[in-house]
């Protein structure tokens, strides 16, 4: 019995598989679905037409003498047969006699002629008075009738009395006794009554509108699915960007309202992050004016006073002439990102690029600014692989990054004002951290460090706190070179980690 349960529970597990898989297709395809619904629509219209056919159809009487005609040639070549071989005539007239005596009907009796070749009556039934026939006229009309109805299989219209009463008749030659003779058997077909039903228009008509009602009834979901679509399509068309069209079922109407959905959530990205750079430019260029403009008044208010000989001593001349000093170079340092950022923004831009100990670079890097970190109260610690990690770089675009991320830790850093920098190699990677003290910041902010003119503080109270810039051009810098930048804050520590592709050993 397990024999048997067993292939019959792994044929009905194939075949659910079958359908759940002919049903998922179907529901992913609206070509399928609809050649679906046409042909189920289609079967329904033809079915409903032909139940139809009875009640509206034409209907036309006939009469089939068909049967009755077979039957008659039937008996005649049986008794043809039979008189072959017994070889005896008498034998068919009593055949014959008694199937009439049976039908107890003078019109369906059958009459038996047997001639010779020249025509002469030699046998025949009661019903027959004939004694001499045209053998020839009677042949020629049963070929005729053979010709003309070859399977004795027609139908009549309704008869007249005389084409009721038509007789038939069936020939066979025969041999009795080594003479050669003929047998015919002719009769008058009973007809059957049979009605036709003629298909007019109606039914046609009913078909169609079956297929069309029932073809609407079963689209109108997807109709309203596409209509929606286009609804949708329109709204966001007219600047809408926020509506999102109703995602029914999987097939490619699904897909597509998916993509439209998407596309709007993407334009309206786009757009904010236009509106967002926009804003940006716009701050940028208020914030950069008020940053050369600062510099460039004092710098002219002190050229004046030194101009206008407004000091008292060698000394105060010195430090007017200082802070001048000091401010062009500010105003420099500023023109000097702006023209970097646009540079690096420029795909055209060719890296200058060779193998360099990153161990090395860092730390003489970290070396020429203990001076500035000394006089901000700042200290370093380092923590460097031992191994000597080597990767090829642009060393004047690399050592930007760095000192762009110290001089940032130098003057932002809170605390104590330790500065911590790790360099460790990793796989195919060297990764560099430069970590420091410092304000909370949100996970927003952590996103936007990045973003050109962005600046965390956005009073702008000191020149100081630069164009906004720095991290901006760190990151295109790095991004050229293959690597990744990215910044964490955790345990008041906000962390700036580097990675550059290592150089392969030879």
């Amino acid at each position: 019995m397990r024999k048997i349960i067993k292939p019959f529970k792994y044929l009905l597990s194939k075949l659910k598989l079958f359908i759940v898989n002919a049903i998922t297709k179907v529901r992913e395809s609206i070509r399928i679905q609809l050649l679906t619904t046409f042909i189920l629509c289609a079967f329904l219209g033809l079915l409903v037409a032909r139940f139809t056919l009875p009640y509206v159809g034409n209907p036309t009487p006939t009469i089939d003498y068909s049967g009755d005609m077979q039957q008659i040639n039937f008996q005649a070549k049986q008794a043809a047969d039979l008189a072959v071989s017994e070889n005896s005539v008498e034998t068919i007239l009593q055949m014959i006699e008694a199937e009439n005596e049976k039908l107890k009907s003078t019109e369906r009796a059958l009459k038996v002629l047997v001639t010779d070749e020249h025509g002469k009556v030699l046998y025949k039934t009661k019903q027959a008075e004939e004694e001499q026939i045209d053998v020839h006229n009677k042949i020629r009309q049963v070929m005729d009738f053979a010709i003309n109805n070859p399977l004795f299989n027609f139908n009549y219209d309704i008869p007249t009395v005389e084409q009721s009463h038509k007789e038939i008749i069936a020939f066979n030659p025969i041999t009795i006794e080594d003479k050669n003779l003929y047998l015919f058997v002719s009769g008058i077909p009973t007809g059957v009554l049979i009605t036709s039903i003629t298909e007019g228009p109606f039914p046609v008509l009913i078909g169609i509108a079956v297929f069309a009602l029932s073809f609407f009834y079963l689209t109108k979901r997807k109709m309203k699915q596409i209509e929606s679509l286009a609804e949708g399509v329109k709204e966001i068309a007219k600047g809408d960007l926020t509506y999102r069209i109703e995602k029914k079922g999987i097939d490619e109407i699904a897909l597509l309202t998916e993509n439209v959905n998407h596309m709007a959530e993407a334009i309206m990205t786009n757009i904010e992050m236009e509106r967002r750079i926009e804003k940006q430019k716009n701050e940028l260029i208020t914030n950069v004016s008020h940053d050369l403009r600062t510099p460039l008044t004092s710098i002219m208010g002190y050229l004046r006073l030194l101009r206008d000989e407004r000091y008292d001593t060698k000394e105060q001349y010195d430090e007017y002439l200082k802070i001048a000093f000091s401010k062009s170079e500010q105003l420099k340092n500023l023109i000097d990102d702006l023209f970097e950022y646009t540079k690096l923004t420029n795909e055209s831009i060719v890296l200058v690029q060779q193998e360099v100990c990153i161990n090395e670079l860092l730390d003489q890097l970290i070396e020429e600014l203990i001076p500035q970190a000394e006089e901000n109260h700042r200290s370093f610690t380092k923590n460097f692989s031992e191994e000597r990690i080597f990767t090829t770089v642009d060393s004047e675009k690399i050592v930007r990054v760095f000192d762009n991320l110290l001089m940032n830790a130098i003057k932002y850093s809170t605390g104590d004002g330790k500065i911590f920098v790790s360099l460790e190699r990793q796989e195919g990677n060297v990764q560099i951290c430069v970590a420091n003290e410092s304000d909370e910041f949100t996970s927003e902010e952590l996103m936007n460090l990045f973003e050109r003119f962005y600046k965390k503080d956005q009073s702008r109270t000191s020149v100081a706190e630069g164009s906004g810039l720095g991290l901006a051009i760190a990151k295109s810098i790095v991004e050229l070179h293959g690597g990744k930048i990215d910044a964490k804050y955790a345990d008041h520590l906000l962390k700036f980690f580097i990675e550059l592709p290592v150089t392969p050993a030879e």
